[in-house]
């Protein structure tokens, strides 16, 4: 059976049921059958003044079975352990956890280290890693502890409110800095995606996003792309002032056409009822020769995005 034109964006339009997704201190609804791309990573800096420059990256992998996870954990040992050169990059420590996680320690150069510890939450392949100076390894991987005990599996969206939220995991904890990076695709809609990156403290860019599209230091301008503006404005998301800009590209020789949106939330004071959002969708093939569609889906979806 051939299929329509429109099929994929129509159908998320007029057919989809709504489903939340926690993000940060928000939430947002997307269409059904959208899940996270495997990757998801986010960052925490602890409240602490013990250990300099003490942000920990974790990632999320797809899911693991215990066999594969430890396997997948012996390749990263051995990983490790082969990158070393002289003084350089030694793996100086490997610590079993009674849990099943496994902490590595490499010594890159003097004394500068990276700790890194792996764990299985239920399913959940999770890597925390902290970067330290001045011989401080020991105590910045009691920050890892830290936050490994702070991450729980949500049942439900909005568990554990107060806490902050990225790929169906809640932490828990104060933090001077926290972030998350999501990619979410469906499989069924592959020409639709969603990118969000939220970033609880970090003040608005000096630049807001309208200027930053329509300034003369535009990757736009700069690759000059064939360029339709669909909406550009500003608009209050979640209590906050936000701006939005929604375009329709033409991109490479052959001129292929791709629908662009993004919006980004602007406010004076950030703290976890007021972060910085930054929400993109992109539509690509058939689906984006019908704007009118597709605008209707970014309305549908960003004007769902609320606090926790």
């Amino acid at each position: 059976m051939r299929r329509e034109k429109n099929d994929h964006i129509t159908h998320l339009k007029t057919n989809s049921v709504m489903k939340t997704q926690c993000i940060g201190h928000s939430l947002v609804d997307l269409p059904d059958g959208y899940s996270l791309k495997s990757g998801a990573s986010a960052a925490f800096t602890p409240l602490q003044d013990v250990v300099e420059s003490a942000r920990i990256d974790v990632r999320v992998k797809p899911a693991q079975s215990k066999s594969a996870f430890v396997a997948a954990v012996k390749a990263r040992q051995a990983e490790l352990a082969d990158a070393g050169h002289g003084d350089t990059d030694k793996l100086t420590l490997t610590r079993e956890m009674p849990d099943g996680a496994v902490l590595y320690r490499v010594n890159e150069i003097a004394d500068a280290h990276q700790s890194e510890i792996h764990w299985l939450l239920r399913d959940q392949y999770l890597t925390a890693t902290i970067h330290s100076y001045k011989n401080q390894a020991p105590q910045a991987e009691e920050l890892l502890f830290a936050l490994m005990k702070n991450i729980a599996l949500q049942q439900a969206p909005n568990d554990m409110a107060e806490s902050f939220c990225f790929s169906g995991l809640s932490v828990s904890g104060k933090y001077r800095a926290e972030s998350a990076t999501l990619r979410f695709r469906n499989i069924a809609s592959p020409d639709v995606a969603f990118s969000i990156d939220v970033n609880t403290f970090r003040p608005d860019d000096a630049e807001s996003l309208l200027q930053r599209v329509g300034g003369s230091g535009s990757l736009l301008r700069k690759f000059q792309a064939g360029e339709s503006v669909l909406r550009k404005g500003e608009l209050t998301v979640a209590g906050m002032q936000a701006q939005e800009w929604g375009a329709s590209i033409k991109l490479g020789e052959e001129e292929e056409k791709q629908l662009d949106f993004t919006l980004e939330t602007m406010r004076p004071v950030p703290s976890p009822a007021a972060p910085k959002i930054h929400f993109e969708m992109t539509v690509k093939g058939d689906s984006a020769k019908d704007e009118s569609q597709a605008l209707a889906l970014w309305d549908r979806v960003t004007r769902t995005i609320r606090p926790r």
